[in-house]
């Protein structure tokens, strides 16, 4: 049998509980909405301050590789006027060793021939001197003119055989270092090429389509996804809180809140009632 006391204790009680838990509800529920508008704020601030340092960290570093592609591209254009130089003065001298073994070859013919001219006019006078003393042909004293002139004849063309020789060697030297030279410039032309091609390259990576861009656009729509995910929680978790879900939660509250309330003003009713 149920206890009049204790039922209007239970109906009180649960009307307060009731109450109070249908306003605590509405009162979290409305917390719930502004932290949920408060972080979704959060979030689209910290998500444009993200983008903007984002961006600003590509543009200075494009700008960065463009200072360093315009600086390499300078370098590859002083390389260029260098070799110009070099190869200009390379010219210059492959010239002028030319022209000097000409000429040297030139001064040797005038002096060989004077050698084998004053050679042979010693010859005649000697053989003169002879035939006017008296001395005949086969003498020893013919003989050593003969002597003489074949010594003389020897030596002119030993010295004729060593210079050309030495010509022969100078001229191969003069070709070697043109051929070394023309190498080395080659070399560091195509050096200069690389530095170019690199520094286009880099120019281009910041570019619509190139890597460092390519990263810089990956890492957009990383942010873009993370702020989308998020919004769309607090979203849910707003909407969870707010209309006919608000009511909802009120009203379940209201209900558990005046079941326990019930059930507790019910039992202190029915206590009070035994001990009196």
């Amino acid at each position: 049998m149920f206890s009049t006391g204790a039922l209007i204790a239970g109906i009180v009680i649960a009307a307060v509980a009731a109450t109070a838990g249908a306003i605590g509800s509405a009162m979290d529920d409305k917390r719930a909405r502004e932290a949920a508008a408060r972080n979704k704020a959060y979030i689209e601030q910290m998500y444009k301050i993200k983008k903007d340092e984002a961006k600003e960290r590509f543009e200075l570093a494009k700008e960065q590789a463009e200072r360093n592609a315009a600086q390499t591209e300078k370098q590859a254009d002083l390389t260029d006027e260098s070799l110009n130089v070099t190869e200009q003065g390379l010219s210059n001298d492959f010239n002028a060793a030319i022209d000097q073994l000409y000429l040297g070859q030139e001064a040797d013919a005038m002096n060989w021939n004077a050698q084998s001219m004053q050679a042979g006019s010693s010859e005649g006078a000697a053989y003169s001197n002879l035939a006017g003393s008296g001395v005949r042909a086969g003498s020893s004293l013919s003989d050593a003119v003969l002597m003489e002139s074949a010594t003389n004849a020897a030596q002119l063309q030993f010295s004729q055989d060593a210079k050309r020789r030495s010509d022969d060697n100078n001229l191969a030297s003069v070709l070697n270092n043109l051929a070394g030279n023309k190498w080395n410039i080659q070399q560091n032309r195509i050096g200069a090429d690389i530095m170019r091609e690199d520094a286009q390259y880099l120019r281009n990576s910041y570019l619509e389509g190139g890597h460092n861009w390519n990263l810089y656009q990956n890492q957009l729509k990383a942010l873009k996804t993370d702020v989308n995910y998020n919004i769309t929680e607090l979203d849910y978790e707003y909407e969870n809180h707010s209309g006919w879900n608000a009511f909802a939660n009120s009203m379940i509250a209201f209900h558990t809140m005046g079941a326990k309330g019930f059930q507790t003003g019910y039992n202190i009713g029915n206590t009070f009632n035994k001990a009196t």
